[in-house]
C-alpha cells in the first residue's frame, strides 16, 4: 500500500496529464518483481495510470531520438468489462475481467528510480503501450499453463510459462491496483485496460522491432533512430 506522500505524487502526475487534455483509460503496475520491489524497498507493486495519449497501434513505429533511455517491457494485461467496486471480492474482480491479453509497455528511464515517490511522480516512466484485442474469454485460472513469447530483432527469450511467479499473483496485483485506484478517487472502470506486470525488467531497445505473443495474439512495437 502506498503512503500519502506517494499517493499525492501519483495524483499530481495524473492531474498533469488530464490538464493536457489526455483521458485516463486504465492503470499499470510496475516494479512488481521480487528484484524490483527490493530495489525500491516496497512490498507491493507500484500503481500508475494509462492515458489515451499513450496508446500505440500494434506495428506502429516509435522514433527513439525523442527519448533519453528508451526501454520496453513484455506484459500480461487485462481488459475490464465492468466497474470494480472499492470493496470488491476476488470473485467480483474475476467477473469483471473480460480477457487477458499480451501487452507491451514503452518507458523512458530518463532518471534513476531513486525512491517510490519519485517513480510515482513520473507515472512509473510510462510513455506508451500496446494491448492485444479483447476476445471476451474471461478470467483464466490456469495461468501457469499459458506461455508468453518475446523477441527483439534477432534475440529471442525462452518462453515465460509461470507468469504469476514473476509478476506476482493476479489476486494480489488486482487487489493493490483496486485499492490505489480508489484512493485516487477514480477506481477501475468498465472499458479500462490494466498492465499487470512485466516478465522481465525494462529492457533497452536494441532492435528494430519488439514482439510479444500470448493467447494466440502477436503484438509488435517498431523503432527507428
Amino acid at each position: 500500500m502506498v503512503n500519502q506522500e506517494q499517493l499525492d505524487a501519483l495524483s499530481t502526475a495524473i492531474e498533469k496529464e488530464i490538464k493536457l487534455g489526455h483521458k485516463q483509460v486504465g492503470w499499470k503496475l510496475g516494479f512488481g518483481s521480487p528484484a524490483g520491489m527490493k530495489a525500491l524497498g516496497i512490498t507491493r507493486p507500484l500503481v500508475g495510470a494509462l492515458f489515451d495519449s499513450g496508446q500505440i497501434k500494434s506495428g506502429a513505429e516509435i522514433v527513439l531520438k525523442n527519448y533519453n533511455e528508451p526501454r520496453v517491457e513484455a506484459e500480461l494485461a487485462a481488459h475490464i468489462s465492468h466497474d470494480i467496486d472499492s470493496g470488491a471480492s476476488l470473485n467480483q474482480i474475476k467477473n469483471s475481467v473480460s480477457s487477458f491479453v499480451p501487452g507491451i509497455e514503452f518507458v523512458d528511464f530518463h532518471s534513476p528510480p531513486i525512491n517510490p515517490t519519485f517513480v510515482l511522480s513520473e507515472n512509473i516512466y510510462q510513455r506508451g503501450w500496446i494491448l492485444g484485442k479483447d476476445n471476451s474469454t474471461g478470467w483464466i485460472e490456469a495461468m501457469d499453463k499459458e506461455e508468453l513469447l518475446t523477441s527483439m530483432g534477432t534475440k529471442k527469450w525462452d518462453p515465460f510459462d509461470n507468469i504469476e511467479a514473476i509478476i506476482g499473483t493476479l489476486e494480489d496485483n488486482f487487489d493493490e491496483c483496486n485499492k490505489v485506484a480508489n484512493q485516487i478517487g477514480r477506481g477501475i472502470k468498465k472499458g479500462d485496460v490494466i498492465l499487470l506486470g512485466s516478465v522481465f525488467p525494462p529492457h533497452p531497445v536494441n532492435g528494430e522491432s519488439f514482439h510479444v505473443s500470448m493467447f494466440g495474439q502477436d503484438i509488435c512495437m517498431r523503432f527507428r533512430n
